[in-house]
């Protein structure tokens, strides 16, 4: 098996090759040394079972490249697709804020030209009516960006808990 795997290393490093050919011969090499990776891993837990007293027979002989090819596979085009996703929620999220906002301001524009262009009322009347407008933009404005704060305030803290543990670990070596 030794053997193999350095042919396969000297013919990987002197060939020149096309770069869908490199990912090819890389996928595959991969693919074959993690095949025999979990096939052993799947023997030694089945020994250890076997000891212990648990009859275990398992659902597939053994691992093949060719399926730990195809898991990687639609392993990366779930990432792939996960990331897409993500990208355009988060344009979607983005340009819906951005309307929401504007529809936000042109109500409030609407609103205070009503009641700036109201003659009949008194000036406490409409003291209080722009009163009542800016306290309402002031708690939309509050409701839409709790949520974005929110999620800054947990990464800060994320952070700061990892520098807390590699502190604790650096004193814990010393």
């Amino acid at each position: 098996r030794a053997t193999v795997i350095i042919l396969k290393c000297q013919t990987f490093f002197t060939l020149p090759l096309s770069l869908p050919q490199f990912f090819e011969m890389l996928s595959r090499f991969l693919a074959e040394g993690a095949a025999s990776g979990l096939n052993i891993f799947a023997l030694y837990v089945t020994d250890i079972l076997r000891v212990t007293g648990v009859d275990v027979h398992l659902p597939f002989p053994h691992f093949t490249a060719e399926g730990v090819a195809s898991a990687g596979q639609w392993a990366l085009l779930a990432l792939i697709g996960y990331w897409v996703l993500s990208i355009i929620l988060r344009l979607l999220v983005g340009v819906v804020r951005r309307v929401f906002w504007m529809l936000k301001a042109g109500t409030a524009l609407w609103l205070f030209g009503l009641i700036v262009s109201d003659a009949k009322a008194g000036s406490d009347t409409t003291a209080v009516r722009l009163a009542s407008l800016v306290l309402g933009w002031a708690l939309l404005g509050l409701a839409g960006s709790g949520s974005e704060k929110t999620v800054q305030v947990e990464d800060r803290m994320s952070i700061l808990e990892g520098r807390v543990k590699a502190v604790e670990r650096r004193k814990g070596e010393e």
